[in-house]
């Protein structure tokens, strides 16, 4: 009895299954209007090749049956079979649309505040505006700048540290930052500042 149970728990899982998959296989396929392939000569005028059935020896056309021949796809001249022609092969070319090219948005220019730079209201938020401040909390310079931030930014080609620097070397790097990030590495000051 458990034997026959399973079979119908079986069946009734093949048969739900294929009733599942069958809409979804009917959607997959694409529908492609036929096509009617013009030949190059008319049929009445090509030319018959006789040969061996599978060489490729040229066009080979049907013939009309002589008699007692039977009505089959293929007939007999000469006691050699001639195929009649087949179907032109032609691929197929879709064309895709290339995807747009995406918009790059310009660089901000350097917001400056009655006469001084954005990096000296930045300074004097982050460091009190001291351009030489090492405290020891691990972050250098009148822009806080760690010691990683600073060197994955160019940094060393002016200093080893960040307070080592002259204001316009820790300007220079800040802007390189400020490029690839905007303004989020100083979050507090940006806030405050209403930067963007």
């Amino acid at each position: 009895m458990p034997i026959l149970r399973r079979s119908l728990v079986l069946l009734a899982v093949a048969i739900g299954g294929i009733a599942l998959l069958a809409p979804l296989a009917a959607r997959s396929a694409v529908p492609l209007p036929p096509q009617v392939a013009e030949a190059l000569l008319p049929v009445a005028d090509a030319p018959i090749v006789v040969g061996q059935r599978g060489a490729l020896t040229g066009r080979q056309g049907a013939t009309t049956p002589s008699a007692g021949a039977t009505s089959s796809a293929e007939s007999l001249v000469g006691g050699v079979e001639v195929s009649p022609p087949a179907p032109p092969m032609e691929a197929t070319l879709v064309v895709v649309a290339p995807p747009a090219p995406a918009r790059v948005q310009p660089a901000a220019a350097p917001a400056t505040y009655a006469g001084a730079s954005v990096w000296d209201d930045l300074a004097r938020c982050e460091s009190g505006g001291n351009w030489a401040i090492n405290t020891g909390n691990g972050y250098y310079g009148g822009l806080q700048f760690s010691h990683a931030t600073w060197h994955g930014y160019g940094g060393a080609e002016f200093a080893e540290y960040p307070h080592e620097a002259t204001r316009e070397e820790q300007i220079v790097v800040a802007e390189r930052l400020r490029a690839a990030r905007g303004y989020a590495p100083w979050p507090a000051c940006r806030a405050k500042l209403g930067l963007p």
